[in-house]
Protein backbone atom coordinates (compact mmCIF):
# COMPACT_ATOMS: atom_id res chain seq x y z
CA UNK A 1 0.00 0.00 0.00
CA UNK A 2 1.39 3.36 -0.83
CA UNK A 3 0.64 6.79 0.68
CA UNK A 4 0.01 9.59 -1.65
CA UNK A 5 0.54 13.04 -0.39
CA UNK A 6 -1.02 15.02 -3.21
CA UNK A 7 -3.99 17.57 -1.58
CA UNK A 8 -4.68 18.78 -5.22
CA UNK A 9 -5.10 15.53 -6.17
CA UNK A 10 -7.66 14.32 -3.08
CA UNK A 11 -9.58 17.31 -4.14
CA UNK A 12 -10.12 17.01 -7.57
CA UNK A 13 -11.29 13.08 -7.26
CA UNK A 14 -13.68 14.17 -4.68
CA UNK A 15 -14.85 16.68 -6.79
CA UNK A 16 -14.97 14.32 -9.58
CA UNK A 17 -16.53 11.33 -7.94
CA UNK A 18 -19.15 13.74 -5.99
CA UNK A 19 -17.95 13.97 -2.86
CA UNK A 20 -17.62 17.12 -2.15
CA UNK A 21 -21.62 17.12 -2.01
CA UNK A 22 -21.32 14.17 0.84
CA UNK A 23 -18.48 15.56 3.08
CA UNK A 24 -17.78 18.79 4.39
CA UNK A 25 -14.26 20.65 2.72
CA UNK A 26 -13.07 20.05 6.11
CA UNK A 27 -13.53 16.40 6.19
CA UNK A 28 -12.21 15.97 2.62
CA UNK A 29 -9.01 17.78 3.68
CA UNK A 30 -8.14 15.51 6.35
CA UNK A 31 -8.67 12.36 4.12
CA UNK A 32 -5.63 10.32 2.88
CA UNK A 33 -5.45 8.83 -0.48
CA UNK A 34 -4.31 5.16 -0.57
CA UNK A 35 -3.06 3.11 -3.85
CA UNK A 36 -3.19 -0.55 -3.36
CA UNK A 37 -1.56 -2.97 -6.14
CA UNK A 38 -2.91 -6.05 -7.19
CA UNK A 39 -3.97 -8.87 -4.95
CA UNK A 40 -3.36 -5.79 -1.78
CA UNK A 41 -5.42 -6.77 1.16
CA UNK A 42 -7.58 -3.14 2.27
CA UNK A 43 -8.69 -5.01 5.39
CA UNK A 44 -8.48 -8.96 6.89
CA UNK A 45 -10.49 -11.05 8.76
CA UNK A 46 -10.14 -10.28 12.51
CA UNK A 47 -8.69 -6.48 11.84
CA UNK A 48 -10.26 -3.49 14.09
CA UNK A 49 -10.66 -0.67 11.72
CA UNK A 50 -9.57 2.98 12.36
CA UNK A 51 -10.59 4.26 8.89
CA UNK A 52 -13.67 3.93 6.83
CA UNK A 53 -12.36 3.51 2.84
CA UNK A 54 -14.19 4.95 -0.01
CA UNK A 55 -13.36 3.17 -3.55
CA UNK A 56 -13.14 6.07 -6.00
CA UNK A 57 -10.56 3.86 -9.00
CA UNK A 58 -10.27 0.06 -9.22
CA UNK A 59 -12.50 -2.60 -7.59
CA UNK A 60 -12.14 -5.11 -4.85
CA UNK A 61 -13.55 -8.24 -4.39
CA UNK A 62 -14.83 -9.39 -1.44
CA UNK A 63 -14.94 -12.86 0.30
CA UNK A 64 -15.95 -14.51 3.60
CA UNK A 65 -13.12 -17.55 5.05
CA UNK A 66 -15.26 -20.04 6.12
CA UNK A 67 -14.58 -22.59 9.09
CA UNK A 68 -12.63 -25.52 7.39
CA UNK A 69 -10.18 -22.80 5.96
CA UNK A 70 -11.76 -21.98 2.63
CA UNK A 71 -13.18 -18.63 1.04
CA UNK A 72 -16.54 -17.89 -0.08
CA UNK A 73 -17.15 -14.96 -2.90
CA UNK A 74 -19.40 -12.10 -1.62
CA UNK A 75 -19.05 -9.38 -4.08
CA UNK A 76 -16.81 -6.93 -6.14
CA UNK A 77 -16.69 -3.48 -5.24
CA UNK A 78 -16.97 -0.70 -7.33
CA UNK A 79 -16.39 3.30 -7.15
CA UNK A 80 -17.87 5.04 -5.13
CA UNK A 81 -18.44 1.88 -2.77
CA UNK A 82 -17.59 1.96 1.04
CA UNK A 83 -15.66 -0.37 3.03
CA UNK A 84 -15.30 -0.55 6.86
CA UNK A 85 -18.69 1.66 7.89
CA UNK A 86 -19.93 -0.83 9.90
CA UNK A 87 -17.43 -2.43 11.38
CA UNK A 88 -15.62 1.34 12.49
CA UNK A 89 -18.82 2.65 13.93
CA UNK A 90 -20.01 0.07 15.54
CA UNK A 91 -16.16 -1.32 16.37
CA UNK A 92 -16.58 -4.65 15.00
CA UNK A 93 -14.10 -6.98 13.76
CA UNK A 94 -14.09 -7.35 10.19
CA UNK A 95 -15.22 -10.18 9.46
CA UNK A 96 -14.44 -10.36 5.60
CA UNK A 97 -11.46 -10.39 3.39
CA UNK A 98 -11.35 -7.34 1.07
CA UNK A 99 -8.24 -7.52 -1.67
CA UNK A 100 -7.69 -5.27 -4.73
CA UNK A 101 -8.42 -6.80 -8.03
CA UNK A 102 -5.70 -5.16 -10.07
CA UNK A 103 -4.61 -1.08 -8.52
CA UNK A 104 -6.82 0.45 -6.71
CA UNK A 105 -7.08 3.98 -5.13
CA UNK A 106 -9.56 4.52 -1.94
CA UNK A 107 -9.47 7.70 0.17
CA UNK A 108 -9.51 6.84 3.88
CA UNK A 109 -11.31 9.13 6.33
CA UNK A 110 -10.77 8.45 10.31
CA UNK A 111 -13.39 7.37 12.77
CA UNK A 112 -13.13 10.76 14.79
CA UNK A 113 -13.25 12.74 11.75
CA UNK A 114 -16.61 10.09 10.00
CA UNK A 115 -17.78 10.65 13.69
CA UNK A 116 -17.64 14.51 13.34
CA UNK A 117 -19.07 14.59 10.36
CA UNK A 118 -22.62 12.83 11.26
CA UNK A 119 -23.08 15.01 14.39
CA UNK A 120 -24.53 17.79 11.19
CA UNK A 121 -24.24 15.87 7.89
CA UNK A 122 -27.72 14.62 6.76
CA UNK A 123 -25.91 13.97 3.37
CA UNK A 124 -23.43 11.42 4.46
CA UNK A 125 -26.36 10.02 6.35
CA UNK A 126 -28.43 9.70 3.18
CA UNK A 127 -25.03 8.28 1.50
CA UNK A 128 -24.52 5.39 4.00
CA UNK A 129 -27.85 4.12 4.57
CA UNK A 130 -28.29 4.03 0.87
CA UNK A 131 -24.77 1.85 0.86
CA UNK A 132 -25.98 -0.18 3.90
CA UNK A 133 -28.85 -0.81 1.65
CA UNK A 134 -26.99 -1.70 -1.17
CA UNK A 135 -24.88 -4.51 0.84
CA UNK A 136 -27.84 -6.24 2.27
CA UNK A 137 -29.60 -6.62 -1.28
CA UNK A 138 -26.89 -7.66 -2.77
CA UNK A 139 -25.95 -10.03 0.03
CA UNK A 140 -29.38 -11.60 -0.32
CA UNK A 141 -28.51 -11.74 -4.08
CA UNK A 142 -25.04 -13.57 -4.09
CA UNK A 143 -25.95 -15.80 -1.22
CA UNK A 144 -29.13 -17.44 -3.42
CA UNK A 145 -26.60 -17.17 -5.81
CA UNK A 146 -23.96 -19.55 -4.51
CA UNK A 147 -26.87 -21.51 -2.52
CA UNK A 148 -29.39 -22.19 -5.71
CA UNK A 149 -27.72 -21.75 -9.35
CA UNK A 150 -25.38 -24.80 -10.98
CA UNK A 151 -21.90 -23.76 -11.53
CA UNK A 152 -21.85 -22.73 -14.78
CA UNK A 153 -24.28 -20.25 -14.07
CA UNK A 154 -22.38 -18.79 -11.04
CA UNK A 155 -18.96 -18.94 -12.91
CA UNK A 156 -20.57 -16.97 -15.55
CA UNK A 157 -21.84 -14.55 -12.81
CA UNK A 158 -18.53 -14.58 -12.04
CA UNK A 159 -16.40 -13.52 -15.09
CA UNK A 160 -18.65 -10.93 -16.01
CA UNK A 161 -18.12 -9.17 -12.60
CA UNK A 162 -14.58 -9.32 -12.64
CA UNK A 163 -14.30 -8.14 -16.39
CA UNK A 164 -16.71 -5.59 -16.03
CA UNK A 165 -15.37 -1.72 -16.42
CA UNK A 166 -14.16 -0.23 -13.33
CA UNK A 167 -13.18 3.40 -12.87
CA UNK A 168 -11.45 3.12 -16.58
CA UNK A 169 -10.05 0.16 -15.68
CA UNK A 170 -11.20 -3.17 -17.40
CA UNK A 171 -9.81 -6.65 -16.32
CA UNK A 172 -9.45 -8.86 -19.51
CA UNK A 173 -8.37 -12.30 -18.47
CA UNK A 174 -7.47 -14.26 -15.67
CA UNK A 175 -4.74 -16.64 -14.81
CA UNK A 176 -5.29 -20.08 -14.97
CA UNK A 177 -2.80 -20.78 -11.74
CA UNK A 178 -5.66 -18.81 -9.74
CA UNK A 179 -8.44 -21.65 -10.77
CA UNK A 180 -7.98 -23.20 -7.60
CA UNK A 181 -8.89 -20.08 -5.72
CA UNK A 182 -11.60 -19.03 -8.13
CA UNK A 183 -13.50 -23.33 -7.47
CA UNK A 184 -12.84 -22.61 -3.67
CA UNK A 185 -15.00 -18.60 -3.17
CA UNK A 186 -17.59 -20.49 -5.97
CA UNK A 187 -17.69 -23.13 -3.24
CA UNK A 188 -16.76 -25.90 -5.59
CA UNK A 189 -13.72 -28.01 -6.88
CA UNK A 190 -11.48 -27.40 -9.32
CA UNK A 191 -12.00 -30.59 -10.80
CA UNK A 192 -15.79 -29.22 -11.12
CA UNK A 193 -14.73 -26.00 -12.50
CA UNK A 194 -12.01 -27.18 -14.70
CA UNK A 195 -15.17 -29.32 -16.33
CA UNK A 196 -17.25 -26.07 -16.92
CA UNK A 197 -13.83 -24.22 -18.33
CA UNK A 198 -13.43 -26.92 -20.95
CA UNK A 199 -17.03 -26.98 -21.67
CA UNK A 200 -16.92 -22.99 -22.09
CA UNK A 201 -13.85 -23.15 -24.12
CA UNK A 202 -15.57 -25.81 -26.70
CA UNK A 203 -17.96 -23.69 -27.33
CA UNK A 204 -16.63 -20.72 -27.88
CA UNK A 205 -17.20 -18.90 -24.78
CA UNK A 206 -13.95 -17.75 -23.49
CA UNK A 207 -10.44 -18.77 -24.78
CA UNK A 208 -7.60 -20.64 -22.56
CA UNK A 209 -3.76 -19.66 -24.09
CA UNK A 210 -0.32 -19.14 -22.41
CA UNK A 211 -2.12 -19.66 -18.80
CA UNK A 212 -4.83 -17.37 -18.82
CA UNK A 213 -8.58 -17.36 -19.55
CA UNK A 214 -9.90 -14.39 -21.21
CA UNK A 215 -13.80 -13.74 -22.62
CA UNK A 216 -14.58 -14.05 -26.46
CA UNK A 217 -18.88 -14.16 -26.07
CA UNK A 218 -20.18 -11.76 -23.28
CA UNK A 219 -23.32 -12.00 -24.38
CA UNK A 220 -23.69 -15.73 -23.72
CA UNK A 221 -21.91 -15.46 -20.47
CA UNK A 222 -25.07 -12.59 -19.55
CA UNK A 223 -27.75 -15.38 -21.08
CA UNK A 224 -25.87 -17.89 -18.21
CA UNK A 225 -25.90 -15.29 -15.47
CA UNK A 226 -29.47 -14.30 -15.93
CA UNK A 227 -28.77 -11.27 -14.10
CA UNK A 228 -27.26 -12.09 -11.52
CA UNK A 229 -23.87 -10.64 -10.73
CA UNK A 230 -21.28 -10.51 -7.70
CA UNK A 231 -21.96 -6.96 -7.14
Amino acid sequence: MQWIADREKVSALAGEKGLKEIFSSGAIAGMELRRYSDGEAICSVGDRLEHMFLLVEGRLKIHTLLPNGKSLLVRFARPMSVIGDVELLRQYSVKNEVVSVGESLLLAAGRELVLREFEQNTALLRFLVGELSHKMYTLGQTTALNLLYPLENRFASYLLSLFADSGGQRVEEIRTSTLTETADMLGTSYRHLNRIVRRFVEEGIIERRKGSLSVLDRDKLAQLANGNLYE
